[in-house]
């Protein structure tokens, strides 16, 4: 897996953007509540929890971007249009 992704720390959010294997569009957004990931143009995932009040980190969006790094590899080996953009 050949993951680059810039990691930035804004105000209240945490925001990496960056490529999978040099061409796949990584989108990576974390408000703390609610944080989603947008692999390419086939796959997002997105989870919430208002009971949550932390701020987002980058080591916990870290932990967050290779786990969703592995669900879409999972996803991509029975939909491998997931990898073409």
């Amino acid at each position: 897996m050949a993951l680059k992704v810039k990691i930035s720390e804004r105000s209240e959010e945490v925001v990496g953007e960056g490529t999978i294997d040099g061409i796949v569009p990584f989108y990576y957004k974390d408000q703390g509540y609610r944080w989603m990931v947008r692999i390419g143009d086939q796959w997002t995932f997105k989870q919430g929890d208002p009971t949550t009040v932390s701020l987002p980190s980058v080591p916990k969006a870290r932990s967050k971007i290779y786990w969703a790094v592995a669900e879409f590899r999972n996803y991509a080996r029975t939909h491998p249009e997931a990898t073409s953009t």
